[in-house]
């Protein structure tokens, strides 16, 4: 457990890295009496879970080993998680959002009385009031979970439970305090946690028509005309989908119509993961993603596996390149709009490449259950594979005054060009990143063999011929970074270094650049903090600099030998 000292520590982190939505929620006695009301007796349908949950992970909790991202704590069968102590605040925020409920339920009986024990002792330790697991978006994840475990944890209680009680109040404080949420991802899965409570305590006619006009109305804003999520979290995609199947099965199970707007879009949607999904069945590790749950990914897009395939989408700002077993996602664009960027990262021009399902070059990532320090450090443009200047982020990170958070904005100038001839690949790719700062544009150009085999690349920086020339003569300092996936091991071959997978496939890294080395990494984006490995090509570019400057370009390959 935690001193005073480490304490101190962890909420100061907690209220740098979390802003706003890590205050602890405010009320007044006449705020608490809005929340009582009627109560049913018992609930009549509950969304399906379509998320699947890991019986190892439940084994492991009834055995009293509880883990959340590093952090570890030890629970007595007897006791519940919260009866002592924690090792941090983003431990206790993510226990109360009761995302683990669905390993525990899948750990058989004994972890399904577990879970409606644990569900019991929640109530009456904090089932009425309590300001910092009532924040708005802690109360969604966990209605949201309750519900979707429902027969377990709700059915045959008596009259008056406290449990219903409970429930429903906390259903009341969303209608009428979500607004007030400045995280619309959370604002969201609010209507839809709502839409679900409607239909579990059968009041649709009475507030479904209001909350479908409010869905339609914010679906406009959070998916674009590719499919895509704005926020261009691939994560943020299929979260949001499978909540979506969630509330249409709603509507089909209670012999309603399928809303209109979902039955465009959910489809839209799916197009766009079937784009994003990896080889290995995961999602690319991409703008602050992270690896994503295979079998949830596998079973959002099950209705449409036929669905047409496409190799580049503009409005989210992915380009992916593929031969035979080797496949790479660039990510090709912006930041997106300030109030969606608030886990987004400064990756643009970054890439992630792959063999025949193993994953070879990524990002460090990120994941929710990874405490807010780490997943803040590997927002910068150093975290991704792509180029940084003089150890500048590539997009500025400004003050997003609604939350108390630092998001990134830009840049600009970002442009793709794909260009295709018989199955050779190139795109050349661009961005004004630090333009203002230096003078320079940052130019990316990649190349994929038609076999497959090989992936040469091409970084430069170049003054526009429009700017004239600058009288700065001292060199300006960039490294190219390519993080490694913690699989990869690296070994000497030579000149070069080869990269082997866990198949025992190898791939050599070449380039003629004189100042290269090895670096320490992490990854961040399977749920903890895993120690990689980093490939750095460093220099100094000159500041008048065009594309035929050599100390402005490094020329590098991937090429597969085994």
């Amino acid at each position: 457990m935690l001193d005073d000292a480490a304490s101190q520590r962890d909420l100061e982190n907690w209220r740098k890295y979390r802003g706003r939505l890590g205050e602890d929620v405010r009320s007044t006695p006449v705020y608490k009496l809005k929340l009582n009301g009627p109560i049913p007796d018992k609930l009549n349908i509950y969304p399906q879970n379509l998320r699947s949950g890991n019986p190892a992970l439940g084994e492991q909790m009834l055995e009293g080993h509880w883990k959340i991202g590093r952090d570890r704590l030890g629970v007595p069968p007897e006791y519940a998680p919260w009866d002592q102590a924690g090792p941090s605040r983003h431990f206790a925020d993510r226990l109360h959002r009761f995302g683990w409920l669905v390993h525990l339920t899948a750990a058989g009986p004994k972890g399904q009385r577990r879970a409606r024990q644990l569900v019991e002792r929640w109530i009456s330790d904090f089932g009425k009031w309590n300001g910092f697991v009532w924040r708005i978006p802690v109360t969604v994840d966990r209605l949201w979970n309750w519900l979707t475990c429902g027969p377990i944890l709700f059915d045959n209680l008596p009259p008056d439970s406290e449990m219903m009680i409970s429930l429903v109040r906390q259903g009341r404080h969303l209608m009428h305090s979500s607004d007030d949420c400045h995280e619309p991802r959370v604002k969201m899965r609010s209507i839809l946690v709502q839409m679900a409570m409607a239909f579990a305590t059968d009041e649709t006619d009475k507030r479904l028509p209001q909350l479908e006009g409010q869905l339609d109305f914010m679906l406009v804003d959070h998916v674009l005309a590719d499919g895509g999520h704005v926020s261009r979290n691939p994560e943020a995609l299929v979260e949001l989908l499978i909540d979506l199947q969630t509330i249409d099965d709603l509507y089909l199970r209670t012999g309603r119509p399928s809303l209109p707007f979902l039955a465009r879009i959910i489809p839209r949607m799916a197009g766009m993961l079937k784009f994003l999904r990896t080889q290995d069945g995961g999602l690319p590790i991409l703008n602050g993603s992270s690896e994503g749950n295979r079998a949830d990914i596998k079973n959002a897009l099950f209705p449409y596996s036929g669905s047409r395939a496409f190799a580049f989408a503009t409005k989210s700002g992915f380009q992916k390149l593929e031969a035979k077993t080797a496949r790479l996602f660039l990510d090709a664009g912006a930041a997106p709009p300030p109030e969606y960027a608030i886990e987004a990262h400064a990756g643009c021009l970054s890439f992630q490449f792959e063999d025949n399902g193993e994953r070879m070059i990524t990002n460090c990532g990120s994941h929710p259950d990874v405490d807010p320090v780490w997943r803040s450090a590997t927002k910068g443009t150093d975290g991704h594979s792509t180029l940084i200047v003089n150890g500048q982020d590539a997009s500025d990170f400004i003050p997003l005054r609604s939350v108390g958070l630092d998001v990134p904005a830009g840049p600009m100038g970002v442009s793709a060009r794909r260009m295709e001839e018989r199955d050779d690949i190139l795109i050349d790719s661009q961005h004004s990143g630090w333009k203002d700062s230096v003078g320079l544009v940052f130019r990316r150009r990649i190349f994929m063999s038609e076999a497959g085999d090989r992936l040469t690349g091409e970084d430069s920086l170049f003054r526009p011929v429009s700017a004239g020339e600058t009288e700065l003569k001292e060199g300006i300092p960039f490294d190219v970074r390519f993080h490694l996936h913690p699989s990869v091991s690296l070994k000497r071959d030579g000149q070069h270094l080869k990269l082997v997978l866990p198949s025992g496939a190898a791939w050599l890294f070449k380039t003629n650049h004189k100042n290269r080395g090895i670096d320490r990494s992490v990854y961040l984006a399977r749920g903890t903090v895993e120690k990689c490995w980093q490939l750095v090509l460093s220099g100094s570019a000159s500041p008048n600099g065009d594309a035929s400057t050599p100390e402005n370009i490094i020329r590098w390959a991937f090429t597969k030998v085994a």
